[in-house]
């Protein structure tokens, strides 16, 4: 049996010349929005830089998931800053299509 309490996704943060890379690994959902939406709105909170967030390893599990991200596109946009999703399976690209948020999805890197 599962440990209920264990965190079902994880946050981790790289400082880069060009931005800041935020990496999230597992399901997104109702149950570790709460300690993600923390963690999005401190990095948010530190800088002018431009946050760059790599979900290919996240599971969007339910809305609360896509409200976390539309929440932190528009927190990042009120303090002056730039939330691109840089790195996203297809299943969750489309999803963040439908939200109609211009700017939130990096272009795609053409495969050579």
């Amino acid at each position: 049996m599962a440990d209920r309490g264990a965190p079902t996704a994880t946050i981790t943060e790289h400082a880069r010349d060009e931005g800041v890379l935020i990496t999230v690994t597992g399901r997104l959902d109702a149950r570790s929005a709460a300690d993600l939406r923390s963690a999005l709105h401190r990095v948010i909170a530190q800088g002018a830089d431009p946050l760059h967030l790599d979900l290919t390893g996240a599971h969007i599990g339910d809305a609360c998931a896509l409200g976390l991200l539309l929440e932190a596109h528009r927190r990042a946009h009120r303090a002056g800053r730039r939330l691109v999703v840089v790195a996203a399976d297809d299943r969750t690209r489309r999803l963040l299509l439908r939200l109609r948020l211009p700017g939130l999805l990096a272009p795609p890197v053409p495969v050579p």
